[in-house]
């Protein structure tokens, strides 16, 4: 791989979080274009640099952006952020970059990710992510960059790389926390069991995220669901555990009913006292503004698996039919 600062990345649907990857690695020293819905991209062109406000502090960081796709151009690193329902439709419409692509890493929510980035660039491109990262976008050209938690990024094999470390240190070098592992695939598992209630039971009642786990029948179901998500994820060959900045899932899913319970509502009390009780988690603000959700990444996902598996998954597979039926009406 080239030097420091020669790769040229493209940032695949950089909404809020895409942006703030995309702007770590120009701070990297990267030459940075994003793929974003054409207000973001012209408010960035025309200013020729994105505004970033990360705890307390505000950033002009230089990059380039388009929302057309013809006119990215082609690069060595590919960072894949669209919502998964526009995945497909975003991969078709770059297909003269791929030929380029040396890392392609998905942030995304779901399942099935590093299965249609391999299709896209080759499964020789592909590191496995999880992004523990938070953003609002609050105008065009300008992102507030809320949580700064790790980004885990490893070979899906479990090998070490040259590629994974130096990807590593550029987000660094950008500001973004990374833990490198050679377990990915327990990190992706874990946070995609763990997404799977926590993103369907908000978008199905309206509630904040730490009402779910402060109301005990809801955090009941994220019990249970949790549960159908770690034996899922067993019988598929991946271990969970209680990595840090996700949910405990591994001690969730093992412990005693009444134990696990108590562990759920514990967590909502935290949330309380943090003050963190205005969180409106992703697919609830899908739900709000009619937009697609990502259902079929997440619960639609673990349902398919456990079908396959013979694995009965009947509250996942209730939440998601109930959804599905909800995202089939939104444009």
């Amino acid at each position: 791989m080239s030097a420091l600062g020669e790769e040229r990345v493209v940032v695949i649907g950089a909404g809020s979080l895409g942006t703030v990857y995309g702007a770590a690695l120009a701070r990297a020293g990267l030459d940075v274009q994003l793929l974003a819905r054409e207000e973001h991209a012209r408010a960035i062109q025309e200013s020729g640099s994105v505004t970033i406000d990360s705890f307390g502090e505000r950033r002009q960081v230089p990059l380039r952006a388009e929302w057309r796709p013809e006119r990215i151009e082609p690069a060595e690193i590919a960072i894949l952020l669209t919502k998964t329902p526009a995945t497909q439709e975003a991969l078709d419409s770059l297909a003269h970059v791929r030929e380029t692509v040396m890392i392609a890493a998905s942030f995304q929510n779901g399942g099935a990710k590093n299965d249609e980035l391999a299709a896209w660039s080759g499964q020789a491109s592909v590191v496995g992510a999880v992004a523990m990262v938070g953003g609002t976008l609050e105008s065009p050209g300008h992102v507030r960059h809320t949580m700064n938690g790790p980004s885990f990024i490893g070979e899906l094999d479990g090998s070490s790389s040259e590629r994974v470390a130096r990807l590593a240190a550029l987000l660094e070098a950008g500001g973004l926390p990374v833990v490198v592992t050679d377990r990915i695939r327990s990190v992706e598992w874990s946070k995609l069991v763990h997404a799977s209630p926590t993103t369907a039971l908000p978008a199905l009642t309206g509630l904040h995220l730490h009402q779910i786990f402060t109301t005990p029948d809801l955090a009941g179901l994220y019990v249970d669901m949790v549960r159908e998500g770690a034996e899922v994820a067993t019988a598929v060959g991946v271990e969970l555990d209680d990595w840090g900045s996700l949910f405990p899932v591994r001690t969730i899913a093992a412990a005693p009913p009444d134990e696990a319970l108590a562990l759920a509502l514990a967590h909502g009390d935290r949330l309380v006292a943090a003050g963190m009780t205005q969180i409106t988690v992703s697919m609830l603000q899908s739900v709000q503004t009619r937009r697609r959700l990502e259902v079929e990444a997440i619960q639609g996902y673990l349902c398919r698996e456990g079908a396959r598996l013979g694995l009965p998954t009947p509250i996942t597979d209730l939440c998601y039919r109930v959804l599905s039926g909800m995202d089939a009406t939104y444009s």
